[in-house]
């Protein structure tokens, strides 16, 4: 049976974060040079504070193992401030900042498709941008 797909940028992944990044950072989604990927995946970077962060939508097929459908799973990474002395991985997910589990769990299952749980991550996100924790991501540099 053969899924039919929208063009990543008519995605509901897309759009919703198209409208929550512009409502939390005020930047424009449609400026930025997105990746695309099979299904309606996608990935992009834009840099906030001097420091880059990384976003992927992943998991969109409609069937198959491991995929949620519509909306896809949102990932979003930040520099790690420990490697490569105590880390093989230039990257940290968003969830890694903190020791909150309920916190942790929301981000590691978060759907492109529910708006509010995006809006929450993105919220969370430059939270901590905007905190002193942060600064110690600006020290690689």
């Amino acid at each position: 049976m053969t899924e039919n797909y929208l063009p990543t940028k008519e995605s509901i992944g897309y759009k919703n974060i198209k409208h929550i990044l512009y409502k939390v950072f005020l930047i424009n989604l449609g400026s930025i040079s997105i990746r695309e990927g099979e299904d309606e995946n996608f990935a992009f970077d834009f840099t906030y504070g001097n420091i880059e962060i990384n976003v992927v939508v992943s998991a969109t097929g409609k069937s198959g193992q491991f995929n949620v459908g519509e909306g896809g799973m949102i990932s979003i990474f930040l520099p790690n401030p420990n490697y490569p002395i105590s880390s093989f991985l230039p990257k940290q997910s968003l969830e890694s900042i903190t020791g909150d589990e309920h916190f942790k769990f929301k981000i590691r299952h978060l759907f492109g498709r529910r708006q509010a749980d995006v809006e929450y991550a993105m919220r969370v996100l430059k939270d901590y941008l905007d905190s002193d924790e942060a600064k110690v991501l600006l020290e690689k540099d």
